[in-house]
């Protein structure tokens, strides 16, 4: 089983409630289709970089995000629910980089043995015994 999360927009004016019963609508497709749930983010209405037309012209969505593990053919049978489901103005679903326990909290998805998790901006240390780079 793979780690994917998915981001969903949804026109603010659904409201809280309105939106909360689509995420749980889709949670439970998710759920039959046999993926594990992970920890699922609301971050609320952002400004959108550019207009959406196709969705009566909006200028910012409530964003939310899903993590799930699932088999390889999960993805694809989640796309299309998604493509049919009209209060969902946009969505992106990708395979997730494997993160440590205490990034994705509340969850049991964790990173594969051997692999190693390094933040962007982190400084690895190197042993002294390893050459510098000078010459």
């Amino acid at each position: 089983m793979k780690l994917y999360e998915l981001v969903m927009l949804f026109d603010p004016n659904l409201g809280e409630e309105g939106i909360g019963a689509i995420v749980a609508k889709v949670e439970d497709k998710i759920k039959s289709f046999g993926a594990e749930l992970g920890k699922t983010e609301k971050w609320g209405t952002k400004r959108l970089a550019s207009m959406i037309l196709k969705a009566r012209k909006l200028k910012s969505a409530y964003y939310v995000l899903i993590y799930f593990k699932a088999e390889p053919s999960v993805p694809g049978k989640v796309q299309s629910f998604l493509k049919i489901t009209e209060e969902i103005v946009r969505h992106s679903l990708i395979l997730a980089e494997a993160k440590p326990q205490g990034e994705i909290e509340g969850t049991s998805l964790v990173a594969e043995p051997g692999i190693e998790v390094v933040n962007v901006g982190e400084i690895k240390d190197v042993s002294a015994g390893e050459g510098s780079g000078e010459s």
